[in-house]
C-alpha cells in the first residue's frame, strides 16, 4: 500500500471508529439516563400504590375484586385489538382506577400473593420492580410493575430504534461524503513524499543538480528543503572530489616530469651525472614524498584513522618551543617573528603535542611562502572564558576578501599560477583545518591589521 492508500484507509477507519463510538455512548446514555430515571420514578409510585392496594384489601379481605377486574380489562383489550372496541364499552373497573389512575402504569401493573405467587401479570416475581403490601402488620401480598426495560424493548425502543437507524443512515451517508473528500486529500498530502521520492530515486542515479519545488512551511517543506541541501553537498562534494583529483594529478606529474626529464637528459649525456644532478633529483623526490605524506595525512582525517595521542598540555610551552625551532628560518628569510601572551598565564588543554607542533609549524610556514621581506609575523594568546585563542598576523601581501574562505582548501593558493617555489604544495592549511577539528576547536581566517593575513585559531580549555 502506498502512503495515500494508508492515509486514506485511516481517515475512513478513523470515521468509522467515530461513529460506532457514538452510537455506543448514545445507547449508554438512553440507558444510563431515560430508564435509570424511570425506575427510580417507579419505585417512589410503587410504596403509593402499596397503600392505596392496603386500604382496598381492608375492605374486600381478598384479591379477587381485583383480578376480576384485571381479568374483564384483558378481554376488552382483545376485543379492542379485534377492532371490536367501538362494539363493547371498556370495563367498569374503579379498584384499579383507584390503585394507579395512569394509562402508562396499568399496562405494567402487577399483583403477587403473599407466597409471590403471580395474580395479575405473567412476570414471575424476580423479574419485577415490587413493594410489600402490609395490612394490621402482616404481608398479605407484593404490587409490582413490570421492568421499565421490558417497556422500552415493547414501546420505546421501537423509537429508539428508528433514530437509531435514521443516525446510521446519516451516518453512512457523510461517512460517503467523507470519503469521497479524504481520498483528493490523501493524494495532496502524498505528493510531496512522491515528489521527495522520485528526486531521490534520480539522486541515487549520479543527478546531483535534481532540486524540487517547495510549498508552505510544514514538516513535509522542511524534508524538501533538506533534499535539496543534501543534494546540493552531493553536488558540490562531486566537483570538489574531481577537482581534487584533478589537482592531485597535476602536483604527482610535475615533479615526475621533472624526475623524468633531468634522467633521460642524464642517460642521453646531456646532463652529467654530478652531486649538484643527483641533489636536484633528490630534491624532486622529497618533494613527491611529502606531497603523499600530506594526502596520507588528509585520507587519514577523513577516514577516522589519524591517531591523536591526547594529554594536558601547557599551549604557551608549546608555542614557544615551536617559535624557537622556527627562529633561524624567519631570520634567514628577513622576517621577524614575536610571540605575544600578556598575562603569560598557563592555559591547559587536551592535546596532541606532536600534532599541535605540526599546527603551528604550517602555520608559521605560510608566513615564510608569503610574507614579503622585510616583515613581521606576530603570534598572539589570549583567553576569552574558557577558550585559549591563537592570532597569526604577518605583514603584508594580504589575501582578498573573496579568497579568505577558500585558503583552508586542499592545494588551493592565493596566486593562481602553480608556481612551488612560492606558492608550496597547497595544502598546509589544509592539515592545519584537519588537526584543529581533531582538537574540538575552530580556525578561520581574517584580514590582519598590519595589511596581511590573520589567522585565528580557538581551544577549549580544560
Amino acid at each position: 500500500m502506498q502512503i495515500r492508500h494508508k492515509l486514506f484507509a485511516v481517515f475512513v477507519l478513523s470515521n468509522i471508529l467515530l461513529i460506532v463510538s457514538m452510537w455506543q455512548v448514545f445507547q449508554w446514555s438512553f440507558d444510563r439516563g431515560f430508564v435509570t430515571y424511570a425506575t427510580e420514578r417507579d419505585r417512589d409510585f410503587l410504596e403509593q400504590m402499596a397503600n392505596r392496594t392496603a386500604n382496598l384489601y381492608l375492605y374486600y379481605e381478598d384479591w379477587y375484586f381485583l383480578v376480576q377486574e384485571s381479568r374483564l380489562e384483558e378481554e376488552w383489550q382483545r376485543a379492542k385489538l379485534e377492532n371490536l372496541r367501538d362494539l363493547i364499552p371498556p370495563p367498569s373497573t374503579p379498584n384499579l382506577d383507584l390503585i394507579y389512575p395512569s394509562q402508562y402504569y396499568r399496562q405494567r401493573f402487577l399483583l403477587f400473593d403473599e407466597d409471590k405467587a403471580p395474580l395479575i401479570g405473567d412476570v414471575a416475581f424476580v423479574d419485577a420492580e415490587t413493594h410489600e403490601v402490609e395490612v394490621a402488620g402482616e404481608i398479605v401480598g407484593y404490587v409490582g410493575l413490570r421492568s421499565m426495560r421490558a417497556l422500552v424493548q415493547d414501546q420505546t425502543l421501537r423509537f429508539v430504534r428508528q433514530q437509531g437507524e435514521a443516525f446510521l443512515l446519516i451516518s453512512a451517508f457523510m461517512l460517503t461524503i467523507a470519503a469521497l473528500l479524504t481520498w483528493p486529500l490523501a493524494q495532496w498530502l502524498s505528493r510531496p513524499i512522491s515528489t521527495i521520492r522520485q528526486g531521490t530515486k534520480r539522486l541515487s542515479a549520479g543527478k546531483f543538480d535534481t532540486r524540487i519545488r517547495i510549498k508552505g512551511s510544514d514538516e513535509l517543506a522542511d524534508l524538501g528543503r533538506d533534499f535539496n541541501h543534501l543534494a546540493s553537498t552531493l553536488e558540490h562534494m562531486r566537483e570538489a572530489r574531481k577537482k581534487w583529483v584533478a589537482d592531485t594529478a597535476h602536483e604527482l606529474r610535475t615533479p615526475v616530469a621533472i624526475l623524468r626529464g633531468e634522467i633521460e637528459a642524464m642517460q642521453d649525456g646531456i646532463i652529467k651525472v654530478t652531486p649538484d644532478s643527483l641533489a636536484s633529483l633528490q630534491q624532486e623526490t622529497l618533494h613527491i614524498a611529502r606531497l603523499i605524506d600530506d594526502l596520507n595525512q588528509l585520507s587519514m582525517h577523513d577516514v577516522g584513522n589519524l591517531n591523536y595521542q591526547m594529554e594536558d598540555v601547557e599551549v604557551l610551552d608549546i608555542l614557544e618551543q615551536s617559535v624557537s625551532a622556527m627562529q633561524r628560518q624567519f631570520e634567514d628569510a628577513g622576517l621577524d617573528i614575536e610571540l605575544q601572551a600578556p598575562h603569560k598565564s598557563k592555559l591547559r588543554i587536551t592535546g596532541d603535542t606532536d600534532r599541535l607542533h605540526q599546527l603551528f609549524a604550517n602555520l608559521m610556514n605560510n608566513t615564510l611562502k608569503y610574507t614579503n621581506a622585510p616583515g613581521k609575523l606576530t603570534i598572539k594568546l589570549t583567553k576569552e572564558q574558557k577558550q585559549a585563542v591563537i592570532c597569526f598576523e604577518d605583514t603584508p601581501p594580504g589575501v582578498s576578501e573573496e579568497d579568505l574562505p577558500k585558503i583552508f582548501d586542499q592545494f588551493f593558493r592565493v596566486e593562481n599560477s602553480r608556481n612551488r617555489a612560492t606558492g608550496g604544495r597547497g595544502l598546509g592549511l589544509a592539515i592545519c583545518t584537519n588537526i584543529v577539528d581533531g582538537h574540538q576547536g575552530t580556525i578561520n581566517a581574517y584580514p590582519a591589521p598590519s595589511g596581511g593575513l590573520g589567522i585565528k585559531v580557538v581551544f577549549p580549555l580544560i
